[in-house]
């Protein structure tokens, strides 16, 4: 079990999980111990887990309902149709199982289920209304090693407008989170390369962060180096896995080691918040549709150069970078050995280098109409140093190359 002085949450680790063992996960929620029968609402998506979709069908009707059809970057009207269904009005908990997407629908619709409204009003620098209620009950099982939304606080949703908005309260935080190997052993290469680089981008952007404290940089810290440590070996098994080759169980070690990479990472930024590059983020996943995590990991080595120009950043990285490189003793080469690391592993796993990678023709001149929002974002005014202009569009200008 990870517990932390920093996070409300008691976080199961589990290599298999039963109907059983969620069961008694429910029970031991305080509120629900003299409830002799109680209907839980799981919600889901289409996505071909096999452990996953094993234990969703265990349930019978009489026992859960089922709420499959999340998209990803969740849309508000989705998750209002979910909650206008007369069948959640009757359910007692709600149990998120997937990826980000997932998570934080079902955060949104514990919420609704003891604030009520409509998500679309909670929205925004000035929403029309505010989370006053803790959640209904809630218990999260991530099927991705990167998210790290099972212990926040935040969702993300998408508007009618195409806009992608960050919704953030203590009220929303899940009663427990439950980390099951079963769920990501078997993630696609392209899944654990993007999600993989969303947990070390959650790690080190709350590391170049205004709100970023000595133990919030510890976890960041310990974060980031679990990732660097274990993220290659997960996407070579997933490679040889997708490849038809026979790998041992020690081959899936790895996957263990992410998810609980991913955690911690998710721990540090929900007191932190994101920065620069899950602004920038937004904007290419609302505009061109690109994954969250590729959309993150895309400007990483940018951010990071203008992140090396605050000396308190520099030695953080640098913390990291020893974990490596003991042979390195100056600051300045720890760090420059890092993000050389970071940049190989993502053409390694073969990421997008470039705006042409993504499918995405853009000139110089056509940063400022795409990107000029993000500067709109609050995500944007925590980073370190603070970005303007003038210092985050040369990051995007070389990607236009």
């Amino acid at each position: 079990m990870i517990t932390s002085a920093l996070s409300p949450l008691r976080v199961h680790e589990k290599k298999h999980i039963s109907k059983k063992d969620v069961l008694d996960i429910v029970k031991s929620l305080d509120d629900k111990k003299n409830k002799s029968k109680i209907k839980l609402a799981i919600v889901t998506d289409g996505a071909p887990i096999d452990s996953k979709n094993k234990l969703i069908n265990s349930f019978s009707s009489s026992e859960a309902v089922i709420f499959d059809n999340v998209k990803p970057n969740p849309r508000t009207e989705d998750i209002m149709q979910m909650y206008n269904n007369p069948l959640f009005s009757k359910c007692d908990v709600v149990i998120g199982i997937g990826g980000g997407s997932v998570l934080d629908s079902a955060k949104a619709l514990a919420m609704l289920k003891t604030n009520g409204g409509n998500l679309d009003d909670y929205l925004g620098n000035n929403p029309k209304n505010h989370i006053e209620k803790k959640c209904a009950p809630l218990i999260l099982f991530p099927t991705t090693a990167g998210t790290g939304s099972e212990v926040t606080k935040v969702g993300v949703f998408t508007s009618p407008d195409g806009r992608k908005y960050t919704l953030g309260s203590p009220l929303m935080h899940a009663y427990r989170a439950v980390l099951v190997q079963d769920f990501v052993v078997k993630a696609p290469p392209a899944l654990v390369a993007s999600t993989g680089l969303d947990a070390l981008d959650h790690a080190l952007e709350s590391i170049w962060n205004k709100n970023a404290k000595e133990d919030t940089l510890r976890l960041s810290v310990s974060a980031a180096i679990e990732v660097l440590s274990n993220l290659k070996n997960m996407y070579d098994t997933s490679v040889a896995i997708s490849n038809g080759k026979e790998v041992a169980d020690s081959d899936y070690e790895a996957s263990k080691r992410m998810l609980h990479a991913s955690c911690l990472a998710g721990m540090a930024f929900n007191l932190t918040g994101t920065a620069a590059g899950h602004a920038l983020s937004f904007v290419l996943s609302e505009t061109w549709h690109v994954p969250h995590g590729t959309a993150c990991a895309f400007t990483l080595n940018g951010v990071y150069d203008l992140a090396c120009t605050v000396d308190s950043t520099m030695e953080s990285l640098a913390q990291i970078s020893r974990h490596f490189h003991k042979e390195l003793n100056s600051t300045k080469e720890l760090v420059k050995a890092l993000s050389d690391d970071i940049k190989k592993l993502s053409i390694y796993m073969k990421q997008p280098q470039g705006f042409k990678d993504l499918g995405i023709s853009i000139s110089k001149d056509e940063i400022d109409q795409n990107f000029s929002r993000s500067f709109d974002d609050p995500k944007m005014w925590n980073q370190l140093p603070v970005a303007t202009k003038e210092n985050v569009y040369p990051i995007l200008e070389k990607l236009c190359k």
